[in-house]
């Protein structure tokens, strides 16, 4: 969601028009404002609670690189082809990072019957968590399969 908004940020950056920056928010300090809640979210590990460590660094410097290029510009149109070129894609690689990110932190609660009795328990574990578990759970019955001692990680 936050990414859709940075992507919305950048278009009206390119499509607006010169308007007084006395009247209304101007498109760049919408973005630095977006930029903070976004770094907010990866240091609080709340919506991304799953981004690697090199992945929130990814974001950071794409984050950093985009806020250099906008500085001093009023209007996309000021940038050559290259610099815009290098803006969307920083863009991209932020929007893209951020949405896997946000899709491992979502959280899947199961309800389940426990052995034995007819009480039921829900488990809750993130999307992350449980593709994990589930690997883990394939090669372990792979390795009993073909007979091969179990090594734990």
């Amino acid at each position: 969601m936050k990414s859709l908004f940075l992507t919305l940020v950048l278009v009206v950056l390119a499509t607006a028009a010169s308007a007084e920056e006395t009247t209304k928010l101007s498109a760049i300090e919408q973005f630095e404002e977006q930029k903070a809640i976004i770094l907010k979210d990866i240091k609080d590990d709340t919506v991304y609670r799953e981004i690697s460590y090199s992945d929130a660094n990814v974001v950071r410097d794409a984050l950093n690189r985009i806020s250099a290029s906008l500085e001093g510009i009023v209007d996309i149109a000021e940038m050559t082809e290259e610099e815009r070129g290098a803006l969307f894609n920083d863009q991209e690689l932020v929007n893209t990072v951020l949405t896997m990110a946000e899709n491992d932190s979502r959280m899947v609660c199961r309800r389940r019957g426990r052995l034995g009795t007819n009480f039921k328990t829900t488990t809750c574990e993130s999307v992350k968590d449980r593709r994990e578990r589930q690997e883990a759970d394939r090669l372990a019955i792979d390795q009993l399969m073909r007979g091969t001692p179990i090594t734990s990680n």
